[in-house]
């Protein structure tokens, strides 16, 4: 269990970044208000309480996935809640969990790919570029950038597509590349329905580009 925990607690912060971008104004109540319950639990309640949080959670979301039978948001959500949950310390099987996950966000993109401004498509990459590859997992670096690039295409001003992006070149070694979307990520204006976690990222690209600078010095 602590080798799946190796990469999928990494992985889960990645999708619960890149996720928690639902406040769009055309979305249903209820749906946003799954999110705003994601975020405060995930990132507000304490450890030993988000268990029993997510499981309530979970059982909301199946019933506004009865509601909104032919919506991709529900699908999303439901994604990062088990994910979360996976994280948690409680003898689950993460990997299984992100398989759960992965399909999920399959769906949700045949039923909506522009749902939460491409989000399904970056959590997808996430998903593909930390989970381990073949025998352990389906992690692949090829499916991995399918999807960022798809996420870019839909959303080319989101802060976190540039800055996941930028993470995934730089760890395989396109490093001038992966410096043009951390630029790009620490210039971009901040979303004002998340400016915590996108100033947030946009700190970590900076930090990322001085790194380089300074190593880059002969």
């Amino acid at each position: 269990m602590a080798t799946k925990q190796h990469f999928i607690r990494p992985l889960l912060f990645l999708i619960g970044l890149c996720l928690a971008q639902c406040a769009v104004a055309s979305l249903p109540e209820e749906v946003r208000e799954i999110g705003r319950r994601w975020d405060e639990i995930a990132y507000h309640w304490p450890k030993s309480r988000r268990p029993q949080g997510l499981g309530i959670l979970l059982a909301d979301i199946e019933r506004l996935k009865s509601r909104y039978p032919h919506r991709a948001e529900p699908l999303i959500w439901q994604a990062i809640a088990l994910a979360t949950l996976a994280s948690l310390d409680l003898g689950l099987s993460s990997l299984d969990h992100a398989t759960q996950a992965r399909d999920l966000l399959l769906r949700a993109v045949a039923i909506d790919p522009d749902a939460m401004r491409g989000s399904a498509y970056l959590a997808l990459a996430c998903l593909y570029y930390k989970v381990p590859g073949w025998p352990l997992s389906f992690g692949d670096a090829e499916k991995a950038e399918y999807y960022f690039q798809k996420a870019l295409t839909l959303n080319p001003g989101g802060i976190e597509n540039h800055y996941y992006y930028g993470h995934f070149l730089g760890k395989t070694g396109r490093v001038q590349e992966a410096l043009a979307h951390f630029q790009q990520a620490a210039r971009l204006p901040p979303d004002p329905d998340q400016p915590y976690l996108s100033l947030k990222l946009q700190r970590k690209a900076r930090e990322k580009l001085n790194r380089w600078l300074v190593e880059a010095r002969p």
